[in-house]
């Protein structure tokens, strides 16, 4: 896949076919959309073309959102989806001003797409203020073609970041992962922590993720996959504030079954399976080691269905 982040200059692709959007997460409903996008891209034997925009437009303006993938995971996903090319525009408060007729005129005169995929309920431009008229009626000046692709709905459920986003803060990482299409993932450094965890038989790794907007589910213990030198392990992760040992800081701390290496300051990947019960404050260590004994069994009966 091949990255480009200088829209304001022409490129040389191959009957470009265009989608436009966020991606956060890259749901079901927007691999349905790349699943078009590179069917379309094939049929003309030319370049399947994500444009999507970094950093996150509601975040480049200064508000708060939590977002299901970070740059390197979405780029991961583009690519493993099949995409040729990624432009990722540098989104600030000047680009922000742009207008749809502005920001259709800039995709045609340096991308030349032949055909552009579109969302459902995509915006673009100013305010999001530009739609479908405007591509149909920019297409015909510029010459390409448009085309929508459906709202997903799953269940009776509709398909959105929100939606997934929502899941997760609730600790519904099951559900969120049947709209994802895939465990939700945390990846991160591993760092030392206070050896609390490996006092009373359950080593943990502690991990530190960057990026502050990622978004951490909800409080709790999960039965988790770990993924570390191109193997993927089971575990039990617990994400919380530790209050049996009175810490006051949020952790992401994971025992790794049957796993002895050191792995301190290695990148790992945990994926969260499901959630097994709530955090809460025991009376001593003890207690805690009979508990972690407890959901070591469930998450291991857990992780062998999946």
């Amino acid at each position: 896949m091949e990255l480009i982040t200088d829209i304001f200059s022409p490129h040389k692709l191959r009957k470009p076919v265009l989608t436009i959007g966020t991606f956060d997460g890259v749901h079901k409903g927007h691999r349905a959309i790349l699943r078009e996008l590179i069917s379309q891209a094939e049929a003309r034997r030319g370049d399947s073309v994500v444009v999507t925009f970094d950093p996150h437009p509601r975040i480049a303006l200064g508000q708060k959102v939590f977002l299901l993938n970070t740059r390197d995971e979405k780029r991961a996903v583009f690519e493993a989806s099949g995409v040729s090319h990624l432009v990722e525009i540098p989104f600030n408060l000047e680009f922000s001003k742009i207008t749809p007729e502005g920001f259709i005129k800039l995709l045609a005169t340096n991308l030349r797409p032949e055909l552009i995929v579109i969302g459902y309920d995509h915006g673009f431009g100013h305010n999001r203020s530009g739609g479908l008229d405007q591509l149909y009626k920019q297409g015909s000046a510029y010459g390409f073609n448009v085309m929508q692709v459906d709202e997903l709905v799953e269940g009776g459920k509709k398909i959105s970041s929100s939606v997934v986003r929502w899941l997760l803060q609730e600790g519904d990482v099951e559900q969120a992962a049947a709209l994802l299409g895939g465990f939700y993932q945390i990846t991160g450094h591993v760092v030392r922590g206070n050896q609390i965890g490996k006092l009373i038989g359950y080593p943990t790794a502690n991990l530190y993720v960057e990026d502050p907007n990622k978004l951490i589910p909800a409080m709790g213990v999960y039965a988790s996959f770990i993924h570390f030198g191109g193997k993927r392990y089971e575990g039990m992760t617990n994400i919380g504030m530790r209050p049996t040992i009175n810490a006051h800081k949020l952790t992401i701390e994971t025992n790794i079954f049957d796993f002895d290496q050191d792995i301190y300051y290695e990148t790992i990947t945990v994926q969260l399976v499901k959630r097994i019960r709530n955090e809460k404050k025991f009376g001593n260590l003890d207690i805690l080691k009979t508990q972690l004994k407890s959901d070591g069994e469930n998450a291991r009966k857990f992780l062998q269905n999946n």
